[in-house]
């Protein structure tokens, strides 16, 4: 009787196990970026001085930091944290006036290929 209940007991904790594996499995499989990296492992992979430049959301200091690296690794760790979203290039700002117009292209159909012809204005020199 007592193997039995070693049995059931070991059995629950391989299960247990398996379920906490499997639920962090579904959260980093959620985290991804557009690249498929997940952001979290790319953030720690980072060197500290870039690392920081995330934390403090200072864009100055981050293309400060990124001009200090050989090209080489600047462009590797850049690639990665685009992949991973950590970095959108060229991001909109949420609420902007572009955001809203092109939402509302999307939900009309209407836009570059809509048939709306786009709008240039001149530079003054």
């Amino acid at each position: 009787m007592q193997s039995f209940r070693t049995k059931i007991k070991d059995r629950a904790k391989v299960k247990i196990e398996e379920a906490v594996k499997e639920v962090e499995e579904e959260e980093r499989q959620n985290r991804l970026g557009p690249g498929g990296l997940d952001p979290v492992e790319v953030f720690e992979s980072l060197p500290e001085a870039l690392q920081k430049c995330f934390e403090t959301k200072d864009i100055a200091l981050l293309q400060q930091t990124i001009a200090q690296l050989p090209e080489e690794e600047a462009r590797h760790h850049l690639k990665r944290c685009v992949d991973s979203g950590l970095w959108v290039p060229d991001g909109k700002h949420a609420g902007s006036q572009t955001d809203e117009k092109e939402e509302d292209e999307e939900r009309t159909g209407q836009g570059e290929e809509g048939g709306e012809e786009p709008v240039y204005s001149t530079v003054e020199k």
